[in-house]
């Protein structure tokens, strides 16, 4: 790892960074509490792939309201039920003493008041083999005719019991159907034997680092809590996963934009830096050239769909199918990089840094982020500005929620007290006059600005 580097910034200090690192789902944690880790230490993973969820509307199928199903319930959320046992009861239902039985093995996963319903999520064991089963036979068919009277295709996962092939539209008397034995992925439909096969899959989930660090709490099941010190740099916009690498700084200067001739072979691997605007040749050379990450100042939307061949989520990115991370630091447009950025940056060249390009502009604001730890820092540590608070009049800031994400104003009034908002609820506001050729005053949640 680089030395530390002499580094110094009011906007972006060095502080405690705390990352909370966790499974989508219960599965076995790998490391314990004072483990000094990298940033691809694996902390915890999946054993067992979840399985398809029951969604079973337990308050119908025993005669209760909605609100009374947790009251039902014999087993809690997180237990394992096995199939046949008896999960609910309704204790003076419409149906009287009605029970209700499991239809698999699995975990329950969810309980809900308001909609009655319960989840079972099936689990599938890493070594199960695959089940053949004769669909053919129990059609009465020939097995070159199978494939008629499918009603699944081959690659579509199925639960137990579902019906999979049908002979026969008319009377009940003649259909005959057949039903998957298990749940899981109709890996064959094979017309030579009339057999189907439906197999188990399984695909290792694991969870990260992210940095370098220290586990100073393990989440069991689940994970770990990750810290270390150093800085976190956010940008507006930003599209891409998880990325590690080297910091490079290219161009002269903050206004220097990312062109073609400056990306070379060897930044593969590497978090490239560019103050100003990057272009559509630069960002479709750094994927093919393996650029683990691009930290700019802005870029064209359509530059971002059609080099990196990406569709861009509606409210929220950072799940892209892409190796390469891009972060905005100035959003959409033509816009140099704010100057205590591109310094900071600029500071930190040469070290590690972990990114992600992951953005929220709804519900709640997600920004992308350059994380810089500095595992050996025995210094000062300082509280990262908060952005939204002690907002005054004449200041100017940055919106980041829809439907005016990027846009930048001045502070022109500061109600003192809270003001309807298009949701319903009342929150403290900032009237915000923005820079734009329109000059119109908008209303803005204080929580959803930051000082420029």
């Amino acid at each position: 790892m680089a030395s530390l580097p002499d580094y110094s910034s009011d906007s972006y200090p060095i502080q405690e960074i705390r990352m909370r690192r966790e499974l989508p789902l219960p599965g076995d944690t790998l490391v314990e509490e004072g483990d000094e880790v990298q940033h691809d230490t694996t902390l915890a993973k999946i054993t067992l792939k979840p399985g398809i969820p029951w969604v079973i509307p337990l308050f119908r199928l025993i005669g209760i309201e909605p609100q009374d199903t947790p009251d039902s319930l014999l087993v809690e959320v997180g237990d394992r039920v096995e199939t046949g046992q008896i999960v609910a009861r309704a204790k003076a239902g419409r149906y009287g003493r009605k029970e209700y039985e499991s239809p698999t093995d699995g975990i329950l996963e969810e309980v809900s008041p308001k909609s009655g319903r319960i989840v079972i999520r099936e689990e599938f064991g890493k070594e199960e083999p695959p089940v053949s089963f004769e669909v053919a036979f129990e059609l009465g068919v020939r097995p070159r005719e199978l494939r008629e009277h499918m009603l699944v295709k081959e690659g579509q996962e199925v639960k137990k019991g579902a019906m999979v092939a049908k002979k026969g539209e008319a009377s009940a008397f003649f259909t005959r159907t057949a039903t998957a034995p298990i749940s899981g992925v109709v890996t064959e439909i094979n017309q030579e034997t009339g057999y189907i096969t439906i197999s188990r899959p399984f695909r290792e989930i694991t969870i990260g680092a992210y940095i370098d660090g220290t586990v100073s709490e393990v989440l069991p099941h689940y994970g770990a809590i990750v810290e270390s010190k150093g800085v976190i740099i956010n940008g507006v916009f930003g599209l891409g996963p998880e990325q590690h690498g080297q910091l490079v700084i290219l161009g002269e200067d903050r206004t220097s934009n990312l062109t073609e001739d400056m990306v070379t072979e060897e930044h593969a691997g590497k978090v490239i830096v560019a103050g100003g605007f990057a272009t559509n040749e630069a960002l479709k050379k750094a994927l093919d050239t393996g650029v683990n990450g691009v930290v700019c100042g802005t870029a064209s939307y359509l530059n971002l769909v059609n080099s990196l061949g990406v569709k861009l989520g509606v409210g929220i990115t950072g799940q892209e199918d892409i190796a390469m991370t891009v972060i905005l630091m100035e959003g959409f447009g033509d816009l140099s990089m704010r100057e205590h950025a591109f310094e900071a940056l600029q500071q930190l060249e040469d070290m590690k840094v972990s990114i992600n390009g992951r953005t929220q502009i709804r519900a709640g604001a997600i920004r992308p982020e350059v994380v810089c730890p500095f595992p050996g820092y025995d210094g000062e540590l300082q509280e990262a500005a908060e952005f939204a608070e002690d907002l005054v009049l004449g200041q100017r800031v940055r919106i980041i929620s829809e439907p005016y994400f990027g846009d930048l104003g001045e502070i022109v009034k500061l109600p003192n007290r809270p003001e309807e908002i298009e949701t319903g609820a009342r929150v403290p506001v900032a009237h915000v006059q923005l820079e734009d050729d329109s000059q119109e005053v908008v209303s803005i949640p204080r929580k959803n600005v930051e000082i420029f």
